[in-house]
């Protein structure tokens, strides 16, 4: 299972409210700013299976499970977009909007493939959704956490590169986070 993400729209953090927590001053840094932004934010959401901003994604799959559950691997769900089946010789087929749903149930957020889904993606397929916050609802303590991480990371930039970081997680930024995690068992 692969999730493409298809683009962020906008950060949930702006580069003015993260020098603002973190007090810095200067304007020459603001494109290392943004780029320790986008780190802390794939960070939390792969920490989390959030999307801390509402965009587009990608999940494919192969083999489609026989019982066709698939659970959401970014959440809040919003919508469900094209869904393409792929039969055993490889055919691209579009499905219909009653072929695959969005189930919510005992807080899980999966996508049940009907039984004539399941058939006709023999070679796989791929399921087009949009999940995450829209704009002012992500959740106080996750905002909090991202800025903790990029004033961190701001601190440890001589360090560690922009391409390695979030260097470190701070301990206040993994408490934040901790209540989101997905806890598998």
């Amino acid at each position: 299972m692969t999730t493409i993400d298809l683009g962020v729209v906008e950060e949930p953090v702006s580069v003015a409210d993260a020098k603002l927590w973190a007090r810095i001053e200067r304007d020459d840094e603001d494109g290392l700013i943004a780029a320790l932004i986008r780190a802390a934010r794939e960070a939390i959401e792969t920490a989390t299976g959030l999307a801390l901003s509402q965009r587009s994604f990608r999940l494919v799959l192969d083999p489609v499970p026989p019982h066709g559950w698939i659970e959401a691997t970014r959440h809040p769900l919003e919508a469900l977009g094209p869904v393409t089946a792929f039969a055993a010789d490889g055919t691209p087929n579009l499905l219909d909007a009653e072929d695959v749903v969005i189930e919510r149930s005992m807080g899980l957020e999966a996508f049940r493939l009907s039984p004539a889904a399941r058939e006709a993606a023999a070679n796989g397929i791929e399921i087009e959704f949009t999940a995450g916050f829209s704009a002012g609802k992500v959740p106080e303590n996750l905002l909090l956490a991202l800025k903790t991480i990029v004033a961190a990371s701001y601190e440890t930039r001589a360090a560690v590169g922009p391409d390695m970081q979030p260097a470190l997680m701070p301990d206040l930024a993994a408490t934040l986070i901790a209540p989101y995690r997905r806890v598998r068992i």
